[in-house]
C-alpha cells in the first residue's frame, strides 16, 4: 500500500512538472522583460499584417479594417528574451477616442506607413506623430515603412515613382520627426522583421536608460 502511494505521488508529481513546462511554453512572457508596443498609422498601412507577422511569423492575405486587436510575441536581442505585447489600433478618425486609450503605458510606438502610398507618409508627419506627442510627449517611436515588396512592380501591384516612398525619403522623414529608428519591412516575405525587433528593443533600452539617469540625477541633487 505504501509502495502504491509513493508511485501515485511520483506520477502526480511528473504530471504537475509536465503541466508546468507546458504552461511556460504557452505563456512565454514568464521570466522575460515585457514591452508594450502600440501600432499606429493610416487604414490600409499594413498594421494588422505587421502584428500578425511579429506574433505568428505568418501573413494573412484577407484584409479587414481593425477597431482594436492585440498580439504577443517573444523576441531575442543580445541574448536576452523580451515579450512584446502588440496593440493594433484603428486608423480611421471615427475611432480617435477609442484608439488613444491603448496608448497608456506604451513603451514603444510603431508608426506605420505604406511604401507604396506617399500620402500615408505625409499623414505620419501631419497627424500621427503630433497625436503621439500630444498624449505621450517623451515616448520613443520607430518609423516603419510597410509593404516593402510593393516597391518592386508586379502585375497585381501598380506603383509609380511619384507614389512610392524611397529609402532615402523614409530616412529623411524619420530624422525630421525624431524617430528612434527607421525600418522597411514586408509582412508578406518577412524581410526586415528581425531588424524591426532590434530597433524596438534598442528604442526601449535607450528610453529606460534616460529615465534611470534622470532619476539618479534628481536623487543626487536632493542629497546635495
Amino acid at each position: 500500500m505504501i509502495h502504491k502511494g509513493l508511485s501515485d505521488t511520483r506520477a502526480l508529481l511528473k504530471r504537475e512538472v509536465a503541466n508546468a513546462e507546458k504552461m511556460k511554453k504557452k505563456y512565454t512572457f514568464w521570466n522575460k522583460l515585457s514591452l508594450k508596443c502600440v501600432i499606429v498609422g493610416d487604414t490600409g498601412a499594413g498594421k494588422s499584417s505587421l502584428g500578425q507577422r511579429l506574433s505568428t511569423k505568418t501573413f494573412k492575405k484577407e484584409y479587414s479594417p481593425t477597431l482594436f486587436d492585440n498580439f504577443s510575441a517573444t523576441v531575442c536581442a543580445d541574448g536576452i528574451p523580451y515579450h512584446l505585447s502588440l496593440f493594433d489600433t484603428a486608423g480611421k478618425e471615427d475611432f480617435n477616442k477609442v484608439r488613444v486609450l491603448s496608448y497608456i503605458n506604451c513603451d514603444v510606438f510603431l508608426v506605420c506607413f505604406s511604401i507604396s502610398d506617399m500620402t500615408s507618409l505625409e499623414n505620419v508627419v501631419e497627424f500621427w506623430v503630433p497625436e503621439l506627442r500630444y498624449y505621450l510627449p517623451k515616448a520613443p517611436f520607430v518609423l516603419v515603412g510597410t509593404q516593402l515588396d510593393s516597391r518592386f512592380k508586379t502585375p497585381d501591384i501598380q506603383v509609380t515613382e511619384t507614389t512610392t516612398v524611397s529609402t532615402k525619403i523614409g530616412m529623411e522623414v524619420a530624422n525630421k520627426i525624431g524617430a528612434s529608428g527607421y525600418v522597411e519591412i514586408s509582412s508578406l516575405t518577412g524581410e526586415g522583421i528581425d531588424d524591426l525587433t532590434k530597433e524596438i528593443v534598442q528604442a526601449a533600452k535607450k528610453d529606460w536608460e534616460a529615465k534611470h539617469a534622470s532619476k539618479a540625477c534628481c536623487a543626487s541633487c536632493e542629497i546635495v
